[in-house]
This record gives C-alpha cells, structure tokens and sequence, in this order.
C-alpha cells in the first residue's frame, strides 16, 4: 500500500467543510492535548520550525489518537511501518505549527461566534444541543483545551484556503471540456427522490386501467403512494412498487427515464403501461442538477446617507424634497445622477440593472418586492440610509448556462485545491527553518 496515500486518506475521512478534522471530534479526542500540555515543562523538542517548537508530548498524544480512531474502524485498515507512521504524524504536526505561525502573521482571527457555530455544528454530530455539548466537555474538564483546538484548526484551515485560492487557476476550456464530458455530465446531473406504485398484469385488461384510474385519483387527493404500493392487494388485484430513493436519471429504471424529467417535486404522472402491467410514478423531491430559474427586478435608486455635515433629521428632509421633485415630474435620473450617494449607481442615474434576490440587504429587497412595477416607493431607511426605489420591470431569467458553469468551476477548483495544497506545503517546507532533531522518532 502507498504510505502516502494511507495516511493522506485517514487524515481527509477527519476533514469536512474546510475544517481540518473538527466535526467529526469525539468528546474524548481532546484529552491527549490536554496531556500533552500538562507535560510540557518536561518534554524534548524533537522539531524546531521557525521560532517555535514541537515536543515529543504532541507526537505521543497525536499517535494515541490515531491509535484509537484505527482501532475503533470496523474496516480495521492496514497501518504503515511504524517508524513510517509516526514520521508521517511528525510531518503533519510540523506543518501544523509552521501553517499556524504564517497564519497569526496573516493576522488571520477566529472570534467566539464562529467557534460556537463550529461547536454548535459538532453538537449536532452526536445529537446534542450545544449547551449540551458544551456540558459534557466542562464534565471531563477539556472545554477551554476543546475550543482552543478548534480555533487553531479554523484559523489553520481559513489561512490554507485562503493562501491556495489564489493559486488555482481555471480556464473557460477547461470548464467546456469538463461540462462536455460524461463526468461532468453525472456530476452536475440533478438528483430524483422517487415513489411508483404497479399494478401487474395484462395492461389491456380493463379492470386494471379501472384500477390504475382509481389510485391515481386518490394519490392526487393525498394517499400516500408508498402505503398504496405497500398494501400488496387492492380490490382483489395485486399491486407492488414503493419507494425507490434517491437517484439520478441514469439509476432509475429504464421505464421511468422518460417521465421523471417531466416532472415537478411533488407532481404525479397518470397512469400509463408497460408490458408489465399499469404504473403510477410519484416525484417526491429532487436536488443538485444546473437548472436554475432567477425572480429578477429592474431597480434604480436614490441613496441619502446621514455624514459629519448632515444630521438624520437633515438626510430625511433631503430625500423628502428629492421625492416631491420626482413627483412633480422632474426626471429620476436626472435627480439621482446629481444627489445619489451610491457611487456604484451615480453615473446611471441610479440605475441598478437587473438584480436577483439575495444579491441586495433583505430589508431593501423586502421593500423592492411590495413595490408594483411602475411605481415609486415613498423615501423609506434602512441600515444603508435613506433611499427612494423605483421598480421598471420584472422578469423570471433563466440561469441554468451560467450555473453549469458556476458548478463546474467549482468542482474543478477543489481538485485543483488539493493538489495545490501538496504543492505549496512543499513550497512552505523548503522556505522555511525546519531542524527535526536526531532520536525524534524514537
């Protein structure tokens, strides 16, 4: 087996989310680090990297741990030679510290709010509420050793992202070739959640088209059809089917292919037959896939903002006056290119295009979606300051292209992620002061 890429494995199954090995921590893990704290004033340093060190006491506890994580594996994976091992495990922990050193340097910060989302996001791993969670690590004394762990592994992760972002490079070619091939195909393919109920036999037989015609109206009134198909007999006719699960197009039988696509969530097909006999396909959901309709408005605005010269009172009173100018028939451009204080907008008489929800603060898009088309709002503040909105139009855009794209940019990106990661750990190896001390191993 390839040293490498065992150890490589083992540490990805710990990492999720961008975060190194933080989710999936069990309550226990973090008392090797508290060990290894206790035992520092006498430790060896087996590794000096930069200005700091690494003892001897982090190598044992890191070891330990991994220890118990292969033991607990039903799989019972196969370890390197030892000595391998634990030069694989030194590696990772001089990485670690030189990563963390660059990462403080960055000015990189992890506030609590973060830390409790990370720890709420832990919590719910075993089923636990966070104050829960929070109790069971003050019970075995590891709380503060806990949170400081995780902010280390955040801030490590949040400078790794950010430093090797930079790195990748993704052209239009390769995003066309991606989406042209069948790897691209399936992975951006959408996912189908789906229920059908059969009824055997002779399609031609009259009473089972009867039949068909009566579950299909049921369904269409609410039945459940899994409780159908799960009733094996139905006025003296058997029926079958049930729920199918998850599945793109390609694992669904050959027989559905054709009618789940046309389908909304939630949408029944009518009856219709096979050599089989009759079927009833119900979609319950779908997910992923690159079809994406967007609810968009043609918006321009005025924007008065309160400054050192201008009071709240003063900002409101100005907008007051710019709203009666536009009221009285003075152009909105023409007063939003000489008084709006939105640079962004200034030049275009305040015009903002084509905006999609989320893309503005909610509580502006909450005010543009009441607005009808054609109309003017009364001056109104929100956080931003005061402003004016004028809605010209609205549209439903179809942006499924442009999301393929987006999707395929993004799966491409973290592969390239990965190997950009190897390559500039390596660089940040050979850059910097890394002395591993004779016996370290031992």
């Amino acid at each position: 087996m390839n040293l490498t890429n065992f150890f490589s494995s083992f540490t990805a199954a710990r990492c999720k989310a961008g975060l190194q090995c933080t989710l999936l921590l069990a309550l226990g893990q973090f008392a090797p680090a508290l060990f290894a704290q206790q035992q520092a004033t006498l430790d060896q340093v087996i590794a000096v990297v930069n200005e700091d060190v690494v003892l001897k006491s982090e190598l044992d506890a890191r070891w330990d741990q991994i220890q118990k994580t292969l033991a607990a594996d039903p799989k019972k994976p196969a370890q390197p030679p030892r000595d391998v091992f634990r030069k694989q495990i030194l590696d990772q922990l001089i990485m670690e510290n030189l990563e963390m050193q660059l990462a403080k340097r960055a000015g990189v910060r992890v506030d609590d709010n973060m830390l409790n989302e990370a720890l709420a996001n832990m919590a719910q791993q075993y089923k636990l509420t966070f104050e829960q969670y929070s109790k069971a690590l003050q019970q075995q004394g590891i709380y503060e050793a806990a949170r400081e762990a995780l902010r280390k592994e955040i801030t490590v992760s949040q400078f790794q992202r950010g430093s090797v972002k930079r790195r990748v490079k993704i052209s239009k070619q390769e995003i066309e070739n991606y989406l042209r091939s069948e790897a691209g195909s399936t992975a951006i393919a959408p996912e189908f959640h789906v229920a059908h109920i059969l009824i055997p036999g002779n399609p031609n037989d009259p009473r089972h088209a009867e039949l068909a015609d009566q579950l299909y109206k049921q369904i269409q009134s609410g039945t459940d059809i899994r409780q159908l198909a799960a009733s094996r007999e139905i006025l003296g006719m058997a029926v079958s089917g049930g729920d199918l699960g998850w599945g793109k197009i390609d694992a669904l039988p050959t027989l559905f292919a054709d009618v789940v696509p046309t389908l909304e969530a939630g949408q029944i097909s009518k009856p219709f037959t096979s050599s089989n006999g009759y079927h009833i396909v119900k979609l319950l959901e779908t997910r992923g896939g690159s079809a994406l309709k967007l609810d968009q408005s043609k918006v321009r605005h005025i924007l008065i903002k309160p400054n050192e010269i201008r009071t709240e009172a003063q900002s409101e009173a100005l907008i007051r006056q710019l709203y009666q100018r536009i009221k009285n028939g003075e152009d909105f451009a023409d007063i939003a290119r000489k008084n709006t204080e939105d640079s962004s907008s200034m030049v275009s008489g305040g015009d903002l295009e084509w905006i999609n929800d989320g893309m503005l603060p909610d509580d502006f898009m909450a005010v543009v979606h009441k607005t009808p088309v054609g109309t003017i709002t009364e001056p109104f503040r929100i956080a931003t300051g005061w402003h004016i909105v004028q809605v010209l139009d609205r549209r439903v855009q179809d942006a499924t292209e442009e999301n393929k794209r987006n999707q395929a940019m993004q799966i491409l990106g973290e592969r390239k992620m990965e190997t950009e990661l190897l390559n500039w750990e390596t660089e940040l190896h050979d850059t910097n002061y890394i002395d591993i001390k004779p016996n370290a191993l031992n």
